[in-house]
């Protein structure tokens, strides 16, 4: 047998929200037996009342265990060393970092930004002459 994952109220609110989710299925396919939509709520309604009659939820069962592998992974890789960085690489970060940080920077970086700017300014004077030519145009 399954073990239980759900608590007696959420068993309680699924079985509830269930039974009228097959209740309006139920009356949509009573109207239009050809309703898509309303089988699929009788089947999805089915379903959740089958959750909390049975306080057990696969879809949760299975995030769990794939979420305590995941840690249980993560956790190993950590104690055994795995995907750490040496102090060299770590240096070689905060190197980079601390000049990016003080503004000394390669040559690249620097045309790249400048080229920024400029087209930023551009952009600027552009927009600035636009709107004194809307002004020459309309006076009021």
């Amino acid at each position: 047998m399954l073990q239980a994952n759900l608590s007696d109220k959420n068993a309680f609110s699924r079985f509830a929200c269930g039974t009228s989710m097959t209740a309006f299925g139920i009356a949509r396919v009573s109207r239009n037996p050809n309703c898509t939509k309303g089988r699929l709520m009788i089947a999805l309604g089915a379903m959740k009342m089958a959750e909390g009659i049975f306080k057990y939820c696969p879809t949760k069962a299975l995030l769990s265990s794939n979420m305590q592998s995941a840690m249980n992974t993560s956790m190993q890789s950590m104690f055994n060393g795995q995907n750490s960085m040496s102090s060299d690489q770590i240096n070689k970060l905060m190197q980079d970092f601390s000049s990016a940080i003080s503004g000394n920077t390669s040559s690249d970086t620097n045309s790249a930004a400048k080229s920024t700017d400029n087209s930023a300014s551009q952009k600027q004077n552009a927009s600035d002459s636009n709107s004194t030519t809307n002004k020459a145009q309309n006076p009021s």
